[in-house]
């Protein structure tokens, strides 16, 4: 049997992924005889996911949030003081998120929704001050795998 097949690496935390990982899965694939016919990472789409964030802000759909890691921990997480804030002031906020104004774990971005485990407003992004294997320094903020994931 013949088919298509596309090679996609999840690179969205700049501390846990490497490139070897990744070329080490295609060296993989194409020993078992396949060829993609399209190799693509999450941050191949960094732009695109960031311009696809400000339109969840600006529709209402997702908001800069001041809870703490361990605050926002398992599924029984308090709602966020923050999820009704004005839009022009998360806008604000996830541009200076953006642009390093803003220290790692002081602010995320989330989304307003309850995914189908049951996480009611799931982080879309973080902080991360750590250079990422092939954007470099371009990014300080990076989207997490539940938002990536439903896009890429």
């Amino acid at each position: 049997s013949s088919g298509i097949n596309a090679e996609y690496g999840d690179d969205t935390n700049p501390e846990k992924e490497e490139e070897k990982f990744f070329t080490s899965i295609l060296e993989m694939v194409r020993w078992l005889g396949y060829e993609p016919f399209e190799v693509t990472h999450s941050s191949d789409r960094f732009q695109e996911l960031y311009d696809l964030a400000v339109q969840m802000i600006k529709s209402g759909d997702a908001y800069v949030c001041h809870q703490t890691a361990e605050e926002l921990k398992g599924f029984d997480v308090k709602p966020s003081p923050w999820r009704e804030r004005p839009t022009e002031e998360s806008l604000t906020l996830f541009e200076d998120m953006k642009n390093g104004k803003i220290d790692e774990g002081a602010a995320t971005l989330r989304m307003k929704c309850t995914l189908e485990e049951g996480k009611v407003d799931p982080v879309a992004y973080r902080i991360k001050f750590v250079p990422h294997h092939r954007t470099g320094d371009d990014w300080c903020i990076y989207p997490t795998y539940d938002y990536t994931h439903c896009i890429c």
